[in-house]
């Protein structure tokens, strides 16, 4: 286990967005950093599940909606939490999308009427990554095409699943970012990841190998909308 794949407490100044199930792979082609286990909170670059509606915001939530799909042995329950002064713009596209996360909404918004909630023990910190909220869409920064430049102009290194190791690199990395003009017109967040590492329980699944993006109807969607949105014919 490396220094920052541990499981330690959620500082308070970071909140919980939701809970999302998903399936870690190894994924080739496209600007993407090598990985052996991609995982993002992003349905662009691998699967999660279900499809359609895919966020949560409990935990019971999500292992309930699986319980009657295939579920492949690699999938894991993961939570994404967002820094508390970061939370505003998020939540604004959200609302400005026309497309609302009731889910997402529900943990972050100022507005709700409970108080914002944090993961249960257990959890194992596996990094940061940086997102944004489009059209219905959570997306993050490697699906916009910005990793070789992250590298070249902000000496970024990412770990074996794509992620960065700190809320450092991942802030400095969102106003970047922000400050471009070539990407998804989204405010550019830190995001930091906690996996479950228990296999979930649902029908079996048969197994996925290592395979080029993209795969599943859900990200082959989001796909087809960036290379529209690049200019490009289809999908990398």
């Amino acid at each position: 286990m490396t220094p920052n794949h541990q499981s330690r407490p959620i500082p308070s100044d970071t909140l919980l967005a939701g809970w999302f199930v998903a399936v870690p792979e190894r994924v080739t082609g496209g600007n993407l950093p090598p990985t052996e286990r991609l995982t993002t909170a992003s349905a662009c670059l691998i699967d999660q599940l279900p499809e359609d509606d895919s966020w949560f915001a409990t935990a019971e939530e999500a292992r309930a909606a699986c319980a009657l799909l295939p579920i492949p042995a690699a999938a894991r329950l993961y939570a994404l939490l967002i820094p508390a002064d970061h939370t505003a713009g998020f939540v604004a596209d959200i609302r400005t999308s026309g497309m609302h996360e009731p889910a997402l909404l529900s943990c972050l918004d100022e507005n709700r009427s409970e108080p914002a909630l944090q993961p249960t023990e257990g959890g194992t910190e596996l990094g940061w990554e940086v997102i944004g909220y489009d059209m219905g869409w959570v997306h993050t920064w490697l699906c916009n095409d910005l990793y070789s430049d992250a590298v070249r102009e902000l000496g970024v290194r990412t770990d074996d699943r794509g992620l960065l190791p700190d809320r450092h690199p991942a802030e400095r990395l969102a106003a970047w970012a922000n400050a471009r003009n070539d990407t998804k017109p989204v405010t550019w967040v830190p995001a930091r990841l906690v996996e479950w590492d228990t296999p979930l329980h649902g029908l079996p699944a048969p197994a996925a190998g290592a395979r080029n993006v993209p795969a599943s109807p859900s990200r082959l969607r989001g796909l087809v909308r960036r290379s529209a949105e690049l200019g490009t014919a289809g999908p990398p």
